[in-house]
């Protein structure tokens, strides 16, 4: 299994394919103290992965742009972009999350220099009063 990521709307498209992407989880969020299903509800993703880093112009490396993404301020129009993960399964996705008003809550990096492999933890969620424009796919035909 594996997932891709595909982030447009912004100066650059970002692009994470299986290579990058370790684990991908997708929350719809009622708060705590509701006992029925609450108008006050939210919808994120969260996404983990491997920094390859790009050397030499060979492409361009996602992650770069997930961090320009993320210190985006609130003011500008483009801190809100569509986000597409898709997961894979036997080369066929199998499952497809939209969410299209997505914001950077959290993002953050770890480098290590006796590895020398960096990892990332995307944390994105969708614009509380368009929830529901968010789309959820699968049961494709193979």
């Amino acid at each position: 299994m594996g997932f891709r990521l595909s982030v447009t709307g912004g100066a650059e498209a970002i692009s994470l394919d299986e290579k990058s992407i370790i684990n991908v989880a997708f929350d719809s969020e009622s708060p705590a103290d509701t006992n029925a299903r609450a108008t006050d509800f939210g919808v994120s993703m969260k996404i983990w992965g491997k920094m390859l880093y790009k050397l030499g112009g060979d492409g361009s490396d996602g992650t770069i742009e997930l961090s320009k993404w993320s210190v985006v301020p609130s003011e500008k129009a483009d801190c809100y972009r569509s986000a597409v993960v898709e997961v894979i399964s036997a080369e066929q996705v199998v499952r497809k999350y939209e969410v299209p008003n997505a914001f950077v809550m959290e993002y953050s990096e770890e480098m290590d220099d006796e590895t020398g492999v960096g990892t990332f933890y995307l944390h994105i969620k969708q614009k509380k009063d368009e929830n529901d424009k968010v789309k959820i796919e699968g049961g494709y035909a193979m």
